[in-house]
């Protein structure tokens, strides 16, 4: 099972956004700084350094609130979980250092500028929750997604 950490990094009421190409998309999508937790890490310190080398935007991991989970489940089979944080970065300069080369570029966005960059996310379990906290602030929900073939479902 895969296990994931993303944040959202707020700085004077905007929100820190990466564009990035996976293989398995489309396209180039707009995504919040997250990535995959490397054995031995917390995921909050996952969140950390995938917030780093994503968009260069330091942060401690003590910093950082827990605002939501998901489990995916996938075929009756449970691939991943993933922790999402939100933190404010006291210096907003961008420098991305990412070694998987998925991020073509970060900006800063207002709130509702980022909800309607996420609404366009392939992926459900990323888009959704992502959405969900920008749009009506709530903490400490936990995400079930499950995709049956080709078809996705949840509950929160």
């Amino acid at each position: 099972m895969q296990r994931y950490a993303g944040v959202i990094a707020r700085y004077d009421g905007m929100v820190a956004v990466v564009r990035e190409q996976y293989k398995a998309w489309d396209a180039p999508y707009w995504n919040l700084p997250s990535g995959a937790v490397e054995d031995g890490e917390t995921p909050a310190h996952g969140a950390v350094r995938e917030l780093r080398e994503e968009s260069g935007l330091l942060a401690a991991a003590h910093e950082l609130e827990l605002v939501w989970t998901t489990r995916t489940v996938v075929d009756g089979r449970m691939t991943s979980q993933s922790w999402n944080y939100v933190v404010d970065v006291s210096d907003p300069a961008f420098a991305v250092d990412d070694p998987d080369g998925s991020v073509m570029e970060v900006r800063w966005f207002p709130v509702e500028d980022a909800v309607r960059l996420l609404r366009d996310q392939p992926y459900p379990p990323i888009a959704l929750p992502a959405v969900d906290y920008l749009t009506h602030g709530v903490r400490g929900r936990n995400w079930d997604f499950t995709l049956d073939g080709e078809v996705w479902s949840w509950e929160a």
